[in-house]
């Protein structure tokens, strides 16, 4: 029962942090990143092997391809990238992402936003 009381409390952390990013809740890219963060929380190793681990375990819970999870994610951080809270994504990312492509990967972004759960709650 306490494992799952923390599971619940992480989800709903990750999914507020999605949302005032500027992560709409309509699409599927918002699903898998709250799950991949989760898993990426629960287990640090996954980091190191975002597209072997991360995608491979989103797609099999979502019946899914990866490709297509890694796909959705990053629309998903794009539509963020464009729409969301500017402040918000500066005080989160700051000098991380390469000013070239203007947003983050998806496993900078994972990666962020685990940090700064871990850090913050």
């Amino acid at each position: 029962m306490i494992l799952q009381e923390e599971n619940k409390d992480i989800i709903i952390k990750v999914t507020n942090l999605l949302h005032r990013i500027g992560v709409p809740a309509n699409i599927k890219g918002h699903e898998y990143l709250r799950c991949a963060i989760v898993l990426a929380y629960k287990n640090e190793t996954y980091m190191n092997s975002v597209t072997k681990e991360i995608y491979s375990r989103v797609a099999q819970k979502y019946d899914v391809t990866p490709s297509s999870v890694e796909r959705a994610m990053r629309i998903a951080i794009s539509i963020a990238w464009d729409r969301g809270d500017i402040i918000l994504l500066t005080e989160l990312f700051g000098f991380t992402i390469n000013c070239e492509k203007g947003k983050p990967t998806n496993s900078e972004f994972i990666a962020m936003l685990c940090d700064n759960i871990k850090l913050n709650y």
